[in-house]
């Protein structure tokens, strides 16, 4: 040992200079809710369940609630139409106030539609959900019930 400490006091030495170091300890990253979400169809109905006629309108509204079943106070839910097999469209986005929100939709065309909602509020503390239902469309020949 040439005037210095040994390799064991050193070793000493080195751990008490770094347990001496304050060191910041960065907070655990809280994963992201992920809320439900239901959709269903209201307005004229033909009397079975998600039916409609053409050119009359309906009301899809989605339910948005978090796990422990309270409502989602923020955030915005995309409403789009399609029929399977074919394209679609975006009936419009709108707000989610008390865990709902709801669209005007009118069905142009015969046949099945399947109505989709995805939830999404822009921060991290929500994971975007999506959810959909299905609506027959009957021509009636602009008769609305």
């Amino acid at each position: 040992m040439m005037g210095g400490l040994s390799r064991g006091a050193a070793g000493v030495a080195l751990a008490a200079a770094w347990l001496a170091v304050p060191t910041t300890v960065a907070p655990q990253a809280s994963a992201a809710i992920a809320p439900t979400l239901s959709v269903a169809m209201t307005g004229s109905a033909l009397g079975a369940a998600n039916s409609a006629a053409v050119g009359c309108g309906q009301t899809a509204q989605a339910t948005v609630r978090r796990p422990d079943g309270t409502p989602v106070q923020r955030g915005v839910v995309e409403f789009s139409s399609r029929l399977p097999g074919l394209g679609g469209n975006i009936v419009g986005t709108v707000p989610v106030t008390d865990g709902t929100a709801s669209i005007f939709w009118i069905p142009d065309i015969a046949g099945q539609h399947i109505v989709s909602a995805v939830y999404y509020d822009g921060l991290p503390d929500y994971e975007p959900t999506a959810g959909y239902t299905t609506v027959i469309a009957f021509n009636l020949g602009g008769f609305c019930i």
